[in-house]
């Protein structure tokens, strides 16, 4: 189909076979961190590496079956485009010259751009500008993205986030493009500047996305990232998940040599790691089990354990015919 070629209202038959033909669950593109038709944003303070980190994850997602940040799967190749919203794009060429000798990405389903830089989406006429750009660009690398990222989009208004205009400015362009896409949205942005605290080292502190309320309420996802203490690489905590089923925190080290992060898992086995150790244990000895030993096995929340079961694992964890006390059971096929 076509780019923006989809009209945005169903009714009779055209509304019945979309409910009848939607996906139970939302498609995961990487597992536990951006979802089908969903809208993610990244903030952080400037120099913690939010830009490396959506780039990192960007190229990730071009091969199947790719770990993104070395813990989250990636089930199929994703087509990607990627919009450099400002400075060169040396830098993101010399980032990838890097990263590609430590995870794998398929040139052939990445594309960056930096077409958009000096757009003003408050402008109707940069605007009208911005869409006819993005077009043009789907038409030349020659498909359709299920990622587009915007890194950052403080530069994509004229005013500051803080106000409304700005930020309406910003999510309108997004539901258009998602409209006629269907891709997922991937962003980063900043913090506030948070207030001084008044004793010493008298460091700014209760930082915040930086952006109204207008602009939050369009992502279906948000994570904050910040710096661990010994500079090690970040943090990631999930600030919105209006669809539950995203990762809730986790910790990432940086090898700078590479521009490279990973899942620090102190040594230990990750949440993932643990069931599925319990899974082939339980198939080992054709053990049956339920949702909530799963959780417990595992350390997972609800919703990452039932994106866990309707993504990878969708298939090989199946629904007994037997009840536990009223709880449904499961098996695992391998």
């Amino acid at each position: 189909m076509e780019p923006f070629s989809q009209h945005p209202t169903y009714f009779a038959a055209s509304l019945e076979e979309a409910i009848n033909t939607v996906h139970s669950e939302r498609q995961p593109l990487i597992e536990n961190f951006l979802y089908e038709k969903s809208a993610l944003l990244i903030y952080a303070d400037d120099g913690v590496g939010k830009s490396i980190l959506c780039l990192q994850a960007c190229l990730q997602a071009t091969v199947k079956d790719s770990k993104v940040f070395g813990e989250f799967d990636v089930p199929h190749a994703r087509k990607v485009l990627y919009f450099q919203m400002e400075r060169h794009p040396d830098e993101s060429f010399e980032r990838i010259r890097h990263l590609k000798n430590v995870i794998p990405y398929d040139s052939k389903k990445f594309a960056l751009s930096v077409a958009l830089q000096g757009t003003d989406l408050q402008d109707s006429h940069s605007r009208l500008k911005a869409l006819d750009i993005v077009k043009a660009t789907m038409k030349e690398i020659n498909f359709i993205p299920e990622i587009i990222a915007f890194d950052p989009i403080y530069v994509m208004a004229s005013d500051d986030l803080s106000t409304a205009p700005a930020c309406n400015a910003i999510t309108s362009f997004f539901r258009v493009i998602q409209i006629g896409t269907n891709a997922s949205i991937l962003a980063t942005s900043h913090t506030n500047r948070g207030i001084r605290s008044e004793e010493p080292p008298y460091k700014r502190v209760g930082k915040d996305m930086y952006g109204s309320r207008f602009l939050s309420a369009f992502f279906t996802g948000s994570y904050l990232i910040e710096q661990k203490s010994d500079s090690s690489g970040s943090v990631f905590t999930l600030d919105k998940n209006s669809q539950k089923n995203l990762e809730k925190k986790f910790s990432l080290n940086y090898d700078a040599s590479c521009y490279c992060s990973w899942i620090d898992t102190d040594g230990k086995y990750t949440k993932k790691d643990k069931l599925d150790n319990f899974l082939k244990t339980c198939k080992n000895f054709d053990k049956e089990f339920s949702f909530k030993e799963m959780q417990d096995v595992s350390g997972l929340s609800d919703s990452v354990l039932r994106g866990h079961l309707s993504g990878y694992l969708e298939g090989h964890v199946k629904n007994s015919s037997k009840l536990s006390y009223g709880k449904l059971l499961y098996r695992f096929l391998g």
